[in-house]
């Protein structure tokens, strides 16, 4: 068996061209200008991307395409799929016709066997995975052409045209995977993006070669390489020192510091993403006095101001200002007293505190370990007593798909496009990986808006339904997602609402 590590050695030297990109220190990058480097916080779960978060995508979405695609705006932009459209009034049968000439990087042709093998076979095939839960409610696929689909789903799905440009919505090259296998396609893999996979070192970097039939034409940037650099302080030196053309997920302060320096930018940028607790209905957080004290003793606005220099949009239930279902005069206030009085009437108090676990990751993203401790000390000052964990990546994905949390979990929460139906449609559907609280209450009042063809009405009724689940205390929202980012000023970076970057767009 060729393991992932044996990747380099084990493929033609030819594949990787004349010049192999290299690691931190030797300066190989600044010999060739096409040639990029991003200090990167993490390396991904997998190269089959049937799970993984919005950091990682910017690596799956160089190497595959998505059916459709979102501008900087978060309107549609050009894409695989020419255009689209309902059939019937009732948002369950979905046309999509796919552009003629796209091909994977083997040379196949991208064809409707590919789409459907993508979102209907796989994911019947891996039932656990986040691609079946997401797309759970597709019924069939027909392909009349190869170049056209049509999407039948169980149930009313009008938010399916936006899901089909948010994550895990890639396509896979259906002959090469079933000729190759899993493991082969994983140690091989190939997709029909504008970048092709020459290099992987787990852990160490990721090297991607632009490809040069791309369908948009190929990407100015002719080399890409991923130097997987956990520590975000690790991350600011190498941009300090020149080792680098981009870094992200840094600390506000760090990110502006290094923005002074000639040659450098900061970018610190509100995205569609969600900074937030989720909850777990268990042990002490079974208790709605706890989960409600635990938000009325949080000062979001100390907290950004601290950490974010006051970059961070404080939020009090999924969604912000210009976002569809935001609600301006919604709050859940900072209230020690009442966080106090909360914990007494369960009989708790500073001789006999709560006492929780609380789960955080830490360079994840920006200040999140940092925003994790003053939280712990926000909820000491009530009577919580916190045991803090800090978790990496890989582990706070397995706690949250085998159920492990039984504590409050920090996490960030980037759907792309900014639709209700994407957030709490899916991190509070017990049903869901996503999903950590698991309520009996939830299903009846959100699977009948995530139905919902009337997209006004659906849009009130998750209004109303995130105002109810964040008083409940099943989530507690702090800021909007805040991308901070430094560049080299040279590279023609360009920051996505989404928060995701873009490497096809840069100069």
């Amino acid at each position: 068996m060729t393991h992932r590590r044996d990747f380099v050695t084990k493929l033609p030297l030819a594949l990787f061209g004349a010049s192999m990109a290299t690691t931190f220190g030797t300066g190989a990058f600044a010999q060739d200008a096409r040639t990029v480097t991003v200090a990167f916080p993490m390396d991904i779960l997998s190269w089959d991307p049937v799970s993984l978060n919005p950091t990682q995508s910017a690596v799956i979405k160089c190497v595959y395409d998505q059916p459709l695609e979102l501008a900087p705006d978060l309107k549609f932009a050009p894409s695989v799929v020419s255009d689209f459209k309902w059939l019937d009034t009732t948002c369950t049968l979905l046309e999509l016709n796919f552009r003629d000439g796209v091909t994977f990087h083997n040379g196949d042709k991208l064809t409707s066997a590919d789409f459907k093998f993508s979102f209907f076979d796989r994911p019947r095939a891996q039932k656990a995975s986040l691609l079946a839960g997401v797309w759970s409610a597709i019924e069939a696929i027909d392909t009349p052409t190869p170049l056209k689909a049509v999407v039948k789903f169980s149930a009313p799905m009008a938010i399916a045209p936006v899901m089909f440009a948010d994550i895990p919505a890639y396509i896979l090259p259906k002959a090469y995977y079933e000729k190759v296998g899993k493991d082969g396609f994983e140690a091989r893999p190939i997709g029909s993006g504008p970048y092709k996979l020459v290099e992987y070192q787990r852990d160490q970097r990721i090297v991607l070669e632009a490809y040069g039939n791309y369908w948009r034409g190929a990407a100015k940037v002719k080399r890409l390489v991923f130097q997987v650099t956990k520590d975000p302080t690790a991350r600011a030196a190498a941009m300090q020192a020149g080792q680098a053309d981009l870094t992200m997920n840094i600390p506000v302060r760090e990110a502006e510091r290094l923005g002074a320096l000639p040659g450098l930018a900061p970018h610190l940028d509100a995205t569609t993403g969600v900074v937030f607790l989720q909850m777990a209905n268990k042990g002490l957080l079974t208790d709605k006095n706890v989960r409600l004290a635990c938000h009325h003793a949080i000062d979001k606005a100390a907290i950004s101001k601290a950490l974010f220099g006051g970059h961070a949009t404080a939020v009090y239930m999924p969604a912000g200002p210009g976002f569809p279902a935001y609600v301006p005069d919604f709050k859940i206030a900072f209230d020690p007293e009442k966080a106090k009085a909360l914990l007494a009437a369960s009989g708790y108090n500073p001789a006999n505190p709560a006492k929780l676990n609380f789960y955080t990751s830490k360079g994840v993203f920006a200040s999140d370990f940092d925003t994790a401790r003053v939280i712990v000390q926000m909820w000491q000052k009530v009577g919580i007593e916190v045991n803090l964990q800090v978790l990496d990546s890989p582990t706070l994905y397995e706690y949250q798909r085998t159920g492990k949390f039984d504590g409050p979990v920090l996490k960030p929460f980037n759907p792309a496009a900014g639709d209700p139906g994407t957030y709490s449609g899916y991190m509070l559907d017990p049903k869901m990986s996503f999903s950590i609280w698991k309520g009996e209450d939830i299903p009846p009042k959100l699977y009948p808006l995530m139905g919902e063809p009337d997209d006004d009405k659906r849009i009130a009724g998750f209004k109303a339904f995130d105002m109810w689940q964040v008083e409940q205390g099943y989530s507690i929202p702090l800021f909007l997602g805040l991308s901070t980012i430094v560049a080299k000023k040279s590279l023609g970076f360009k920051p996505y609402k989404s928060g995701i970057l873009i490497p096809y767009s840069w100069a």
